[in-house]
């Protein structure tokens, strides 16, 4: 059936359905590429082994960076210090989003009346 084919379009011929080109075009991409893929995995090193100390290590310095004493400091020093500084920053947006929606309501109050 396929043995004198030198083009797509001599495949096309053969059967008489464009699609049996496109799909021998798409079967043979899908192998390349799983071929391709499969021989750059083998290529690549395997990944290092966890070693025991390191966990350790990770874990010890994960105690010392988050533990409760500083978690509370932190907290105090937000409440105490941060938060009186943004109150009147914060009540300003608040008050300019209030002023916007009020002005939104308006217009739209008078969109709908002049229907």
């Amino acid at each position: 059936m396929v043995d004198n084919l030198e083009t797509l379009d001599d495949l096309e011929e053969e059967d008489g359905s464009p699609t049996m080109a496109l799909a021998a075009v798409a079967g043979a991409a899908l192998v390349a590429g799983a071929i391709a893929f499969v021989v750059r995995r083998r290529r690549e090193p395997p990944p290092p082994e966890p070693i025991a100390a390191s966990a350790h290590a990770w874990e010890r310095a994960r105690e010392m960076a988050f533990n409760d004493e500083r978690a509370q400091a932190t907290r105090d020093f937000l409440m105490d210090k941060v938060l009186p500084e943004l109150k009147p920053a914060l009540l300003g947006v608040l008050e300019e989003i209030e002023d916007m929606v009020d002005h939104a309501f308006r217009r739209a109050e008078k969109s709908i009346k002049s229907l």
